[in-house]
């Protein structure tokens, strides 16, 4: 039951098992470039003071045993868990972003094998500030290095800390945008809150882009009430765990971080699952993008299909 349906996009990445990427032998103006931008990212880290929340479909549980948020089994059942505190970044990482890092570290550009494949990747980044179009190997080196340049332990988010943060620390929030609401523009169709097909539309069609694959700049709408972008549209996020079915009725109740090991694989690709959260296009009445909802893929799959991630500080104290 893989929730993932989106059109093969078969995209691959080059340098992407890159894990011992340094950065040696720079000019003085590229040590500044550097410098400010870890003072940015740094800069960029939101605090999430740590407590015990109810991980999962909550619903039925904040109604006294009425109905589920939704009929997924995925995220069920709903289990206590205590987190410690954290930081995690309010924007997901942008392509700006991800590109510097590959060029700071003396890695090749993000390139294809395939023209329109290429055509693809530029599509999805064709905006100023969009995400990253990243594998999970990808986004793990990403943060890995990081935590090489500022001795933080930087690393992604488990699935518990995305989902707390998203949920404004634990609250019984559905959806992680400023209000929990998706708010639509009733005369022009257009999104206040999160980006619509017509937002999409609007931006491809004198630019010669595919409109689904449009991602916005990663400010372009409102912050959660606990100062995130992002969290419930603008492509699936990238997490620590391993995906596990049945992890809900087993997860340990402090600090989880998914199964020890692999746990389900995609015989195709012959790789095993990684958790995804949040959204990628979302619509009123549409589970897509919920603070709950479970996705899957193979953590370097053949087709990145708009996956991107965030980092997060595993410190318990505020990043100075």
């Amino acid at each position: 039951m893989n929730k993932i349906i989106i059109p093969a996009f078969v995209l691959i990445l080059s340098g992407c098992d890159n894990t011992s990427a340094d950065t040696v032998n720079l000019t003085p103006q590229k040590k500044k470039e550097l410098q400010l931008f870890i003072q940015k990212a740094k800069s960029e880290q939101i605090f999430v003071q740590g407590g015990t929340f109810w991980m999962g479909d909550f619903c039925s549980k904040m109604n006294n045993g009425g109905p589920f948020c939704t009929s997924d089994k995925d995220n069920k059942p709903a289990h206590e868990v205590e987190l410690s505190n954290y930081s995690i970044s309010k924007f997901k990482i942008t392509h700006e972003n991800y590109g510097f890092y590959l060029d700071i570290t003396g890695q090749p550009k993000q390139h294809f094998d395939k023209e329109w494949r290429n055509k693809t990747l530029a599509d999805m980044t064709f905006l100023k500030n969009s995400p990253a179009i990243i594998s999970w190997t990808e986004a793990t080196n990403y943060c890995e290095w990081l935590k090489k340049e500022t001795d933080l332990p930087f690393a992604l988010p488990t699935e518990a800390q995305w989902e707390y943060a998203a949920r404004n620390r634990g609250q019984y929030a559905t959806i992680a945008t400023d209000d929990g609401t998706l708010r639509i523009n009733k005369k022009t169709g257009k999104g206040e809150n999160f980006a619509t097909d017509e937002d999409r539309d609007e931006i491809a069609e004198p630019n010669g882009l595919n409109p689904p694959l449009v991602h916005f700049s990663v400010e372009k709408y409102p912050p959660s009430p606990l100062g995130l972008y992002n969290m419930a549209d603008n492509g699936r996020e990238w997490v620590i765990d391993w995906y596990d079915p049945d992890y809900y009725a087993k997860s340990t109740d402090k600090d989880p971080q998914g199964p020890d090991k692999p746990i389900v694989k995609d015989k195709t690709k012959d790789q095993y699952w990684k958790v995804l959260r949040g959204g990628n296009r979302p619509a009123p009445g549409f589970p897509s993008g919920l603070t709950i909802t479970r996705y899957y893929q193979v953590k370097d799959p053949d087709a990145p299909l708009g996956t991107t991630a965030r980092c997060v500080v595993n410190s318990p104290t505020q990043i100075p």
